[in-house]
């Protein structure tokens, strides 16, 4: 009786322990980071009555006799499993996702907890505000760079820490070049020069100037309708004007030289003739005087023929002359037969030199040339390009107008300018050599632009300029300053592209390999490397047939500036973004891992300290050595489940009550044992 009566009594005093550890997780139901605990019961040692027997050949064997002697509590477990996460918007309140700890310190020794309430004290240090316990992680270098040799340390955050200014190493571009854009060169010209028609040079009329009473281009001609009539006071012909007359006879004519051939065919009395200042010279062969008409169904001609209108006699040395004809200006015509756009000679003679000078590129070119019997327009055009240096394959030309027309190389650094093509004395000629600029020479040029600092933090303003060459997929770059900065080197050069559009070079004038300038503030001298892609590749500075838009997208560089907030990453990193928008790491939270985390020993206010059967904490880092993640602004809430507890608290009760049966029961025994006395 007295076994029952103990075995009753340590159902009492371990359901009371359950009991216990139930109270206290309910108590708990809302404490962050709070791990469950469990009870389990083992039966305590057994009284043997009887041992076990073995079978024997004709007789099996028995079973022991036991008695036990109660229970034990088994063990009571730490429930690690993940509590659900709360938002709290605080930065600073962390919570894990997976296994591990945060490790605080008092200096001394480590504690572990789930409970990640942490904020920053006056020293900047983050600790958990209850107890000031700090928080352990590793620290980031100047440069913001952690070593994963870095000893695990308070972490301390250095508010109001300025960050120097960083002067710009790199200038990174992107965009395009415009590979249809064509830079376009100096156009200039004179008005148009005239020659005086000749007897050989057959001319169709319709191109003709009548110099005289016309003074203007015959005009009106239609072929196979447009007439001249020719009378001699006695024998009239008319003549058709056709566009190509082939043979003498057959009353048609292109030319002036056909129209007479065709007179002096039909007509006896007279002769006709060019003369050397391109007039029609109408003489009598007869020895009498006659008269002689010309007319035209055109009225330009009209006015030109009308001039000769008269009396011819060769006995009293009379003949008549019609307007002088000239026609527009070709390269193979001789300088001295030129005339001006009114049909006016002008005066060019043998032995004259010509004097050929400009402003190319903003440098004085200079030449000569010296008027031979046969030194033609052409001849002074070639002079003109050579004096000029003019190297593309138009060059200097005289045009379908007669003009002598200039057309410069590309691009402004060919541009020409006053234009002087002049004999000396000769006002004539030096009027009408009169250049008159047409088109201005023109870059395609494309800026990109962006600020960068020197190692003191002042701003200074970098400018490409990109302008295209004559040559294919070429653009010559020059770098520039906005204020006084003074460029030491590296400061143009090329940059060429495959025939896809994809980068081939980006090259320094010299050989250089970055621009060098002293900012002449005090600060160090800059330099500068521009990443303009890789070559071969269309990551950079590409050139397609679109338009220009490539820009200075990076830079390196930066002001000095003052932490002004964190943020933390699921990887525990602390991150101080300054004043200058620099954003840098500044230190990374540590957690801890164990092989057996139910182990540890609870110290209070949600802490763990290590014992003997939780093994060495296993210290590294969220995501790198331990994966698991953390997750700021959130909490971690207690993984107490309210509907089991409450269920296990009825289970002990019934636990407790029934062993309280047992004593009274028991007692009730021992009563009635007394009770045989009597």
């Amino acid at each position: 009786m007295m076994r029952s009566l103990f075995a009753g009594v340590s159902g009492l005093r371990n359901h009371q322990v359950r009991m216990d550890v139930i109270g206290n997780n309910i108590a708990n139901v809302n404490t962050i980071g709070y791990k469950a605990q469990r009870v389990t019961f083992a039966d305590a040692l057994a009284l043997t009555l009887r041992g076990a027997t073995m079978p024997t050949g004709r007789i099996g064997g028995s079973n022991p006799m036991q008695v036990g002697l109660g229970m034990s509590v088994n063990t009571i477990d730490t429930i690690l499993n993940q509590g659900s996460l709360q938002a709290t918007g605080q930065q600073t309140d962390l919570a894990i996702n997976g296994d591990g700890f945060f490790v605080l310190s008092d200096g001394q020794k480590y504690f572990y907890t789930r409970a990640g309430s942490f904020q920053f004290d006056a020293e900047g240090r983050l600790v958990d505000p209850a107890n000031g316990l700090v928080v352990q992680g590793r620290m980031a270098n100047s440069r913001g760079e952690i070593s994963s040799t870095s000893a695990i340390d308070d972490i301390r955050l250095p508010f109001g820490q300025r960050v120097p200014a960083r002067a710009t190493t790199t200038i990174g571009f992107t965009g395009n070049l415009d590979a249809s854009a064509k830079p376009l060169g100096t156009i200039t010209k004179t008005g148009p020069f005239l020659a005086v028609e000749e007897a050989g040079d057959g001319t169709d009329i319709a191109k003709l100037y009548a110099r005289g009473d016309t003074n203007s281009f015959i005009t009106g001609m239609v072929s196979g309708v447009t007439t001249v009539t020719v009378s001699d006071g006695s024998t009239e012909k008319t003549y058709t004007y056709v566009s190509n007359d082939s043979a003498v006879g057959n009353d048609e004519f292109t030319s002036l030289k056909d129209l007479i051939d065709e007179i002096n065919d039909d007509f006896a009395s007279m002769q006709l003739s060019i003369t050397s200042d391109g007039a029609i010279k109408v003489e009598d062969l007869s020895g009498s005087e006659h008269t002689v008409t010309f007319s035209s169904s055109s009225a330009a001609l009209q006015s030109a023929l009308a001039a000769a209108n008269g009396a011819i006699d060769n006995s009293a040395g009379k003949s008549t002359l019609t307007d002088q004809f000239s026609h527009r200006a070709t390269s193979d015509e001789e300088l001295t037969k030129l005339r001006n756009s009114v049909g006016e000679p002008l005066g060019l003679n043998v032995g004259d030199q010509i004097s050929i000078s400009a402003i190319v590129g903003g440098e004085e070119k200079t030449g000569s040339l010296t008027i031979a019997a046969n030194t033609t327009l052409g001849d002074l055009a070639d002079a003109i390009e050579t004096a000029f240096e003019i190297t593309n394959s138009t060059g200097v030309e005289i045009d379908e107008n007669g003009s002598l027309v200039i057309n410069g190389d590309p691009g402004e650094e060919h541009a020409i300018e006053s234009v002087a093509v002049r004999v000396s004395g000769n006002t004539a000629f030096n009027t009408a050599s009169v250049f008159n600029e047409f088109q201005k020479a023109k870059d395609v040029t494309h800026s990109a632009s962006i600020t960068v600092y020197d190692e003191l933090g002042k701003e200074h303003v970098v400018t490409l300029t990109f302008t295209k060459t004559a040559i294919q997929n070429q653009w010559r770059w020059e770098a520039s300053l906005a204020g006084d900065e003074i460029i030491s080197s590296g400061g143009s050069g090329t940059i060429n592209f495959n025939s896809d559009g994809s980068l081939n070079s980006f090259l320094y004038d010299n050989g250089m390999t970055a621009l060098t300038f002293d900012p002449n503030d005090g600060a160090s001298f800059v330099e500068i490397s521009f990443d303009t892609g890789d070559i071969g590749g269309f990551n950079g500075i590409t050139q397609f047939a679109s338009p220009s838009t490539a820009v200075a997208s990076t830079q390196d560089g930066y002001p000095n500036g003052d932490l002004t907030t964190i943020n933390i990453d699921e990887t525990g990193k602390i991150t101080g973004i300054f004043s200058n928008g620099v954003t840098q790491t500044l230190a990374q939270i540590a957690l801890a891992v164990f092989n057996n985390p139910s182990g540890l020993i609870r110290a209070g206010e949600n802490m763990f300290q290590v014992s003997a059967n939780s093994g060495n904490p296993v210290m590294g880092l969220a995501g790198e050595s331990i994966q698991s993640k953390i997750v700021p602004g959130h909490l971690e809430m207690s993984n107490v489940d309210l509907a089991e507890e409450f269920t296990n608290m009825i289970v002990a009760q019934r636990g407790f009550q029934a062993n309280a049966r047992v004593i009274t029961t028991t007692d009730d025994l021992l009563n009635e044992l007394v009770n045989l006395k009597r």
